[in-house]
Order: C-alpha cells, then sequence, then structure tokens
C-alpha cells in the first residue's frame, strides 16, 4: 500500500488552558506584590534564624538591635527593599553567660588581734570562679583571669591593678549578620521568598 497520509494534533482542552495562562499572565504581579509584602513582615525572622545557627546569641540580644525597612518601590519589587539594622555590641549576658551572679564568698572566718582572746571581726574571703559564654555557637569559651561580675554585669580589668575595669563586650548583631551568617542568611531568605512567590501564585491559581 502506498500513498501519503495525514493527521492533525490539537491541544485538548485548549480555551481552558488558555484561560489559565491569560489568569497567570494577569496574576503575576499580584503575586509578585503579596511577595514583597511576606517579605517585609516575614524577613527579621528568617535573618534572626540564620543568626543562630552560627552565633549564641539569645533573643532579647537579636531584638535590641533597631530594624528599619527603606521600599523604594513601593512594595511592586524586591529589589527594592533594604533591611537595615543598627545596634551596639552586645555584653556576655546575651550569650549564655555563667554564672549570672558572682557566687557568693566561701566559708567566714575569724580576725583576731594578737593577744586578744576574742575577733574582732569575721570575713568572707571571695570565691573563686570564672566566667565562660558562647559567643560562637559550639564554642564554650573561658573568660580571662582578670574578668569578674559586679552586679550581673561581665567586667575585665585593664592593667595589673585593681582599676581600671571596662565591662566586657562582643559583637553587634549588624557585625554577626556581616559575619559568619551572612551566606546562611543570604540562602533562607532566597529558599523562603522562592516558597512564598510559589504559595501566591498557587492561590491565585485556584
Amino acid at each position: 500500500m502506498s500513498g501519503k497520509s495525514t493527521v492533525s494534533v490539537v491541544v485538548r482542552d485548549a480555551d481552558k488552558i488558555e484561560q489559565r495562562l491569560r489568569k497567570l499572565q494577569s496574576g503575576s504581579e499580584t503575586a509578585i506584590k503579596r511577595t514583597v509584602s511576606d517579605f517585609r513582615s516575614r524577613a527579621t525572622g528568617w535573618i534572626n534564624k540564620g543568626i543562630k545557627q552560627h552565633y549564641g546569641v539569645d533573643s532579647a540580644g537579636v531584638k535590641s538591635a533597631s530594624v528599619s525597612i527603606q521600599d523604594t518601590s513601593s512594595g511592586s519589587t524586591l529589589a527594592g527593599i533594604s533591611i537595615r539594622y543598627r545596634g551596639r555590641t552586645l555584653t556576655l549576658t546575651h550569650f549564655n553567660m555563667s554564672p549570672k551572679e558572682a557566687p557568693a564568698g566561701t566559708q567566714g572566718k575569724y580576725i583576731r588581734i594578737p593577744g586578744q582572746t576574742t575577733a574582732v571581726a569575721m570575713v568572707k574571703p571571695p570565691k573563686k570562679y570564672s566566667i565562660k559564654a558562647t559567643v560562637i555557637k559550639g564554642q564554650r569559651v573561658e573568660m580571662s583571669s582578670k574578668s569578674f561580675l559586679a552586679k550581673g554585669l561581665p567586667f575585665q580589668r585593664q592593667g595589673s591593678g585593681r582599676h581600671p575595669v571596662t565591662v566586657i563586650h562582643t559583637l553587634s548583631v549588624p557585625q554577626m549578620i556581616d559575619g559568619k551568617s551572612k551566606d546562611t542568611i543570604e540562602q533562607i531568605i532566597n529558599e523562603n521568598i522562592e516558597k512564598r512567590f510559589e504559595h501566591n501564585v498557587n492561590q491565585i491559581m485556584k
């Protein structure tokens, strides 16, 4: 048998597919705007998560930084948004410091004056202790022997004498964001933006 044959291939449910594509086209702008809104409301949480993967800082320490969101695109694009963190360097109290307070003195000792039978005073020598903290996650560090606690704050003597002394500070939240956690934060943000965009598109296409 010889001869030519022909066949026509048509798109099944073409009208429905075209309608869906039009809906996607018109809804893409809405999905982008919703994703931008999600970023504005959720980004600080994503950033905090990235910080805590690398640093032993507590929530109070992270929240101590001031956060401002600048948007030059009026909510239409992610490229127009920047999140600015400003904060001072934190003390060890935000990094699981121990002990929290200077321990009580050791057992009291009476002071007697030679030739007298009764004690004139009793003193309690300070109990020896060392301050420890976890600034970098997974690294428990012991502070210098010159460090001590007063009213719950960690201090360190700068010379061989009792003075001068300064409060022990570590890193600020901006330094942590731009430090070890930088790549992790960028990855977390990108992954969550993709998830939110996909979610918003699916909501629009229902």
